[in-house]
């Protein structure tokens, strides 16, 4: 039976994923748990039966799944927060920007300075310094072939635990600002608005007339009865005895033709003191409408709602950096509408504004495929100068962020389905948190030692503290916002556990606005600070 499992690593990382997933829908109190840790602890424990059998996986076939679970996941997660991202720094300005990419680099410094102090005071060698470094900083990168890996998964654990506690408790007792608050108070700043939805009256009719032998309407084109109106008031059908003529500005009415109206009240009583008389047939009174999503391609907008109002287009929904929010003010470029009315209207009149958003459920295999490949290919350069790769999961997710960003503003390449993301994103990241936990040998005996108590310790310093110092120079120094600060903070220790831990929390993706900046640049810099810990140490 171990032999079957060390034979065939993929088994085992989906039989840890489905226990997690089960241990996960525990509730364990204010004790934090989910499919993410869940997976985890199962992984740890198949590690260690199969270890003290004396068995040991495959080390090559397991890291190149965890590097494609990976990739997968942090993919997705750019693709998502690629279009927030370029919208904050729209929004926000570059300044914002910078105050995350400073955060991550005080953060940095900070895991330095803890780092190089706790392996002073324990005496700890460069393979146990690099185990728990990587570790407690969830940072695989920063291993190498003499690393420690007993050391590297208690505080890798510690890590995901640490993280969670810190972000959902810790940090927000220093800002006093509790999570839900954050997210108020970002959307709000984003533009919220204080319009309701409900706020946009819509007086529009629907109605149905037949020329009279005298009417003035007799003899002249639709483009000609209805181009006096600005576009307000539409002919939606023209019937001509038992034919349903198509209806095209060059069309010219003829008595006894029943035209089909649609627009605001004022307009249509307008239209019919040319002489008609209205029919109320109920087989002329049905049209066409269509739900559909816009984008604001323009920041020219002024005046739209009551375009939209005088189009008969109902308003059902506005999206701002993946967040709906109340009715704005004013639009800004790349917000989203859903939009209700009848096909040609929402076509005349968003024409010079923005676009159809396609919606559809099907999923850009081909790009997501290659941009993985692409991924994979950039991840193993070397930085000339650096002596180190950025990684397949850092590539992964710059290349998801210029995808996502290229797909909201031009709709045509890399559409990704919501069901396709949420599986990438949950199962990636999961898939990858099993692999991790199986990659080196792990008993029993090596876990339960009194020197990792050592460890333990060292690794709590370098979660803890330098977290803690900076989301008070975030917050005191820097002026983030709550939101950010939170996000940025799972950025910094490249902990996406606790990302996830945050949107379960709230509800909420407006995290990933601080957390995509410094995600980044810490995966850059936590390399460096590996390396730079070793030097020190020798």
């Amino acid at each position: 039976m171990i032999q079957f499992l060390v034979d065939n690593p993929l088994f085992v990382i989906l039989i840890c994923l489905g226990f997690g997933y089960l241990f996960g829908k525990i509730n364990l109190g204010r004790f934090p748990n989910n499919a993410t840790l869940g997976t985890l602890y199962a992984a740890i424990i198949m590690n260690i039966i199969i270890t003290s059998s004396g068995a040991k996986f495959d080390g090559g076939q397991v890291v190149a799944m965890k590097n494609l679970f990976f990739a997968f996941f942090t993919f997705v997660l750019g693709y998502e927060a690629g279009p927030v991202f370029k919208n904050t720094i729209k929004s926000s300005g570059i300044t914002s920007t910078l105050k995350l990419v400073g955060l991550s680099l005080f953060y940095c410094a900070c895991v330095l300075a803890c780092a190089f102090a706790v392996c002073q005071i324990f005496g700890f060698n460069p393979a146990k310094a690099s185990g728990f470094l990587a570790g407690s900083q969830t940072q695989s990168t920063i291993l190498n072939s003499e690393s420690n890996v007993v050391a590297y998964a208690i505080s890798y654990i510690l890590a995901i635990l640490g993280l969670i506690i810190f972000v959902q408790d810790g940090a927000p007792a220093i800002t006093k600002v509790h999570l839900a608050q954050s997210v108020v108070d970002k959307v709000a700043s984003m533009g919220g608005g204080s319009k309701s939805l409900e706020a946009l009256k819509i007086n529009v009719q629907i109605r149905a007339y037949q020329v009279d032998e005298a009417s003035s309407c007799a003899g002249k084109t639709v483009g000609e009865l209805t181009g006096v109106y600005d576009g307000r008031l539409h002919i939606e059908g023209v019937y001509r005895g038992e034919d349903s003529l198509d209806v095209t500005p060059d069309l010219t009415v003829a008595a006894s033709d029943i035209l089909v109206l649609a627009g605001n009240v004022k307009d249509i009583d307008t239209f019919n003191k040319q002489g008609m008389t209205e029919i109320t047939d109920d087989r002329f009174l049905s049209l066409e409408i269509t739900k559909v999503d816009v984008v604001i391609g323009e920041e020219k907008t002024e005046g739209l709602l009551e375009r939209f109002a005088d189009y008969g287009i109902i308003v059902n929904r506005v999206r701002r950096n993946g967040r709906t929010i109340q009715m704005p003010d004013e639009f800004i470029e790349e917000d989203v509408l859903t939009l209700t009315g009848k096909p040609k209207a929402i076509e005349t009149c968003i024409k010079d504004v923005g676009f159809i958003k396609t919606t559809g459920q099907s999923s850009d295999i081909p790009v997501l495929v290659l941009s993985i490949a692409l991924a994979i290919v950039l991840g193993v350069i070397q930085l000339p100068g650096l002596g180190f790769a950025l990684g397949t999961g850092c590539c992964a997710l710059i290349i998801g962020m210029i995808v996502g960003c290229s797909f909201e503003s031009f709709p045509v390449l890399g559409q990704m389905s919501p069901g396709a993301r949420w599986i990438l994103r949950g199962l990636g990241l999961n898939l990858f948190i099993a692999a991790t936990a199986l990659e080196r040998p792990l008993s029993f005996g090596a876990v339960f030692t009194f020197d990792n108590i050592y460890v333990v310790i060292a690794a709590l310093v370098c979660i803890f503290l330098p977290a803690a110092l900076a989301v008070a120079f975030g917050w005191f120094v820097l002026k983030l916002p709550a939101a950010d600060l939170y996000g940025g903070i799972c950025g910094c220790a490249t902990s996406t556990p606790a990302l996830n831990s945050l949107t379960d929390k709230t509800g909420s993706t407006i995290f990933t606005v601080g957390y995509a900046p410094a995600f980044v640049t810490s995966n850059i810099c936590l390399t460096m600070v590996g390396t730079m810990l070793l030097s020190l140490l020798k």
